[in-house]
């Protein structure tokens, strides 16, 4: 197999060892191949969003980290045509939960997924399609 290198922050990194010891891997590599893995089954059920579609999204971020809250209402407008239901709540450990129901076109769901995907401070992202 080809070696590579790659950057990680320290977040990256105790996440990456704390998903290695919970499934019982071999290395940090199979955490990797396997974290790949997923990404790629979510990108083809992802390209399965055509047309008008439905659904639940479930997100989990830091509460109190600075402009996270700013940053999140400004994505929320973005997005504001096709949320038509949000409930916020907060959570243990200074942790909010965020639940959407989502309505609008596939092109534009995938399009705010992938806002709250690359945003470091959402934790968790989940859309369940109905």
């Amino acid at each position: 197999m080809p070696v590579i290198s790659i950057s990680l922050t320290e977040r990256n990194l105790e996440s990456l060892d704390a998903l290695r010891d919970a499934l019982s891997m071999s290395g940090r590599s199979e955490a990797v191949r396997l974290c790949l893995r997923t990404a790629e089954a979510e990108i083809r059920e992802r390209e399965g969003y055509q047309g008008e579609l439905e659904g639940v999204l479930v997100m989990v971020h830091g509460g109190n980290l600075p402009d996270s809250s700013h940053r999140l209402d400004l994505t929320h407008h973005m997005f504001q045509d096709i949320i038509t239901t949000k409930i916020h709540t907060h959570l243990m450990s200074d942790k909010c939960l965020e639940v959407m129901i989502i309505r609008g076109r596939g092109g534009k769901v995938n399009q705010m997924l992938s806002y709250f995907q690359t945003d470091d401070n959402i934790e968790y992202v989940r859309f369940l399609r109905s």
